[in-house]
């Protein structure tokens, strides 16, 4: 050890002197003052990046955050509490967060992501020639990371950062297994803290009311799952939206999103409760034209709402018609066991399928128009003795042979 940091001391020490001879060369700045000056500060910083006492490297590394330096703010106890507030921040916790205006509430979300731990854990699955990826995104309890999503890009911060708005091509497409393979699990190992697991489908993001399992540090979750697969068919994907009762991704209606999900469009709808009771809308949505992100005080205020916003329901108790239809293709998870154990090798996630489906529902036309004309025939037949073509009979004296008849009454 003694020897790798002599070897890198060595290094930087002649960055340090490469560095100080082209400063030396550059026009104007070669008086005997500013050279004197420069190399103090040279050699100061120096021997903060180089030092053995635990802290001093950090105020002075590249790219980084004014807050994870000393900082010149006087109330940095206020600061403390306001920067774990807001990186922690939900309909429910509003009211923890203290008042604080040295932050423009339009750089809460840039704040979040620059103090983010960086996550990169190592992800695995049970299966060959499978790969899974894991997909930063912005939702209403804060940045999580999704894995094998094919929605949660629309929220990622690169997707808002580029103000995009158009359809995504996903390149992580289902894949099948089959029952003779055994079990198959995914696992993500090296997790280096606490954390909350959504499980939801593929074609769906989590919302506040989505039910989670929490795990501790230093513990191994194991979740054990089984899948019920709800999928449309061709016929019934002709239908209209209000006659099949659901939508596809591209029949897209909301405005803060560039696909349709059903859990996307409840958040549309807390989006208009929030612009109703406090003419703002917390930094994790998407912000569109005049709208105003909620300062400290906004959040305050949607706070006592939060009963409303958290079950989309009024005060009496009735629900808030938000006019969601759910997805067409889904999968929903069940879970079947949660097995929590204390792990001394760090923390772990591990999911996956025990009991393979043994059913999936699909949504069909079971009563079309042919069905229709049988049915009535039948019905026709069976009480009146007529059929169909009585019913024709009857459109044709009514319309084709009583004109032919009047023309040939009014020509004699």
């Amino acid at each position: 050890m003694f020897s790798e940091r002599t070897f890198q001391a060595q290094i930087i020490q002649n960055e340090f002197q490469q560095s100080l001879h082209a400063k030396d060369l550059e026009p104007g700045t070669n008086t005997r003052g500013n050279i004197i000056k420069r190399k103090m500060k040279d050699y100061f910083t120096l021997f903060l990046e180089t030092s053995s006492i635990h802290g001093l490297n950090h105020l002075v590394a590249s790219k980084r955050h004014p807050f994870e330096v000393s900082s010149s703010e006087p109330d940095k106890e206020t600061l403390t509490k306001f920067i774990i507030g807001i990186s922690n921040a939900t309909y429910e916790t509003f009211d923890t967060i203290p008042v604080y205006d040295g932050i423009p509430a339009d750089k809460y979300v840039e704040l979040v992501l620059n103090l983010s731990a960086s996550f990169k854990p190592t992800l695995t699955i049970g299966a060959t020639g499978i790969s899974l990826n894991i997909i930063p995104t912005i939702t209403e309890m804060g940045l999580c990371y999704a894995v094998n999503s094919k929605v949660a890009i629309y929220n990622s911060p690169a997707y808002r950062a580029a103000n995009r708005w158009d359809r995504v091509v996903v390149h992580n497409s289902t894949f099948y297994i089959h029952p003779l393979d055994g079990e198959v699990f995914a696992q993500v190992i090296n997790l280096s803290t606490s954390y909350d697991v959504y499980l939801h489908g593929p074609l769906e993001v989590p919302d506040i009311s989505t039910r989670h399992q929490h795990s501790a540090e230093d513990f191994y979750m194991k979740l054990y799952v089984t899948a019920l697969t709800v999928y449309t068919s061709s016929e019934a994907a002709k239908l209209s939206v209000a006659q099949r009762r659901c939508r596809f991704l591209h029949e897209n209606i909301l405005q803060h999103n560039s696909v349709y999900t059903y859990t996307m469009c409840r958040m549309e709808c807390r989006i208009r409760l929030c612009l109703k009771y406090c003419k703002c809308i917390p930094h994790f949505y998407r912000r569109i034209g005049d709208e105003k992100t909620c300062d400290i005080r906004g959040l305050h205020c949607l706070y006592q709402y939060k009963d409303e916003l958290y079950k989309l329901q009024d005060k009496s108790g009735k629900k808030i018609n938000c006019g969601c239809f759910p997805i067409c293709d889904d999968v929903n998870y069940v879970i079947q066991s949660n097995v929590l154990q204390e792990w001394f090798l760090g923390t772990n996630l591990q999911w996956g399928i025990v009991t393979y489906p043994r059913m999936r529902y699909r949504r069909d036309i079971i009563f079309g128009f042919t069905d229709v004309l049988v049915a009535v025939g039948g019905m026709a037949g069976l009480f009146l003795g007529c059929s169909v073509l009585s019913f024709m009979e009857i459109v044709y004296f009514l319309t084709l042979r009583l004109i032919c008849y009047t023309h040939r009454s009014a020509s004699k």
